[in-house]
């Protein structure tokens, strides 16, 4: 403790500091009012005097101010402690400080929804976190859920990031690998008993495919997209002025309790992320708000720009092209809008549905366009992408699909993109794969064309004959 002690006040060796020991930093702790004496006496704002009053000012619990450890000795006897909720702190992690008011203390002037994150944190300190990624991951999802299990470690949470669908764009493979991002595709074996809480981001819902425990609740949900219903969480932060939820994570990272600085393995990984999800979700920034430019500006000098570049240059697959190939042949022009069915496409070719849509929206007169194909004999599924000022891919969707019996939206969207996802059912069954397809082409069309106010030959032809009769 003397050579700690000795450390913190010459209140320059930054380097010494982090080389203290977890046990010398969780010993500090437990002295709790005396290293926080100490730490008093160090410069103002200097990173050692932080790292004093970081550990020295948060042993007692943020609701009662008992001292941790008489909490963990009185949780155990009474039998409460089964899921090691109240525990030292992980190796090497330092313990934000939390005021009087049970807030965590953060640097300056802090907007509202940033507190409040951090504060979810703070009420979930020391549990085990399951983080959902829904849908096909994609890199906005990806990196944020990266963010959150970063930030989540500096409150002494257990995290593991799950997903459901395939990773089968080229680009979101070489994000995870390039990244070395630790995901686990989630399978019946997968034991969802143990998390006391999940958090879920860049989604329109928190409803999830899996079933988790009955005291297991929504710790943080934060999305761009348009509000679909109401989602209780203990942090719920839906932006619809923003281009990204990464560059909703840049904005909790600029007020972290540990400076988020990009110099160490971890911290350059989850920027480089972000960047690339604030990138790509924004359309190369054509469609960037302000504070998706303020996120970028604060992840520019903490990125590794050779990675991104690899990951933003991946080669387009032989398959994708097969099938813009496709696209272009059976497409459909009905004024300012474009539908193409591809026909059967595999689960891990369907991220080129989108790609073929976006591709296609560059025809000369297009202002929308609409993709779709049966993937994986499963469901239908498609893609809209428009440069319509005054379409709404969101509205658009829901208008022409629907929803399901509980109430589940078939599509939806946000500003120049949307897609649905259609389940075939029992239809799934069906021998004779290209009556099936023709039917399905069949039925969209005549959707598509009802939306845009424009009969079909098919139902032209039906009207006719029966006036005929």
């Amino acid at each position: 403790m003397a050579k700690l002690n000795k450390m913190l006040l010459s209140g320059s060796n930054h380097a010494a500091v982090a080389q203290v020991s977890a046990r010398s930093v969780y010993k500090a702790a437990e002295l709790g009012g005396e290293f926080g004496d100490t730490a008093a006496k160090l410069t103002p704002g200097s990173q050692g005097a932080r790292l004093g009053e970081v550990v020295g000012s948060t042993t007692y619990h943020k609701e009662s101010g008992e001292h941790k450890d008489k909490k963990i000795k009185r949780l155990k006897k009474e039998g409460k402690d089964k899921k090691n909720k109240y525990k030292k702190p992980l190796e090497g992690q330092l313990i934000p400080q939390v005021n009087a008011k049970g807030h965590v203390k953060l640097e300056g002037s802090v907007p509202a929804k940033v507190q409040s994150f951090f504060d979810a944190l703070q009420h979930a300190y020391g549990s085990r976190l399951l983080i959902c990624l829904k849908g096909y991951p994609d890199p906005d999802n990806i990196a944020t859920s990266v963010a959150l299990r970063w930030m989540a470690k500096l409150f002494q949470i257990e995290c593991e990031i799950i997903y459901f669908e395939e990773i089968s764009h080229h680009e979101n493979r070489a994000l995870v690998k390039k990244l070395d991002i630790e995901l686990t595709q989630y399978s019946q074996e997968f034991d969802l008993s143990s998390y006391d809480y999940y958090a879920v981001n860049d989604s329109q819902t928190a409803d999830l495919p899996i079933e988790l425990g009955e005291n297991c609740q929504l710790l943080i949900f934060v999305d761009h997209h348009k509000i679909l219903g109401q989602v209780q969480g203990v942090h719920v932060d839906i932006r619809e002025n923003a281009g990204s939820t990464a560059s909703i994570y840049g904005e909790y990272l600029m007020h972290s309790p540990l400076p988020f600085t990009g110099s160490d393995y971890e911290q350059n990984r989850v920027a480089t992320a972000l960047m690339h999800g604030i990138r790509t979700d924004t359309d190369n920034f054509v469609n960037a708000q302000p504070i998706d430019f303020q996120a970028s500006q604060f992840f520019a000098k903490k990125v590794d720009r050779d990675l991104l570049a690899l990951i933003s240059r991946q080669s387009i697959p032989a398959k994708t092209m097969d099938l813009t190939q496709i696209a272009l042949q059976s497409k459909d022009v009905k004024e300012t809008f474009l539908f193409s069915g591809v026909g059967y496409v595999r689960e891990e070719d369907r991220d080129g549905i989108g790609q073929c849509a976006d591709y296609l929206l560059n025809r000369e007169g297009i202002e929308t366009v609409v993709v779709y194909g049966i993937v994986g004999n499963l469901c239908i599924d498609g893609s809209l992408r428009t440069k319509s000022h005054t379409l709404d891919p969101d509205r658009w969707l829901k208008d022409v699909f629907g929803h399901d019996k509980e109430g589940q939206w078939y599509g939806g969207g946000r500003k120049d993109k949307g897609g649905f996802q259609i389940p075939l059912g029992v239809f799934s069954k069906c021998s004779d794969t290209a009556v099936l397809w023709e039917l399905v082409k069949k039925t969209l069309d005549e959707l598509f064309y009802e939306k845009i106010g424009v009969t079909s030959k098919a139902r032209r032809k039906y009207d006719h004959s029966n006036n005929n009769a």
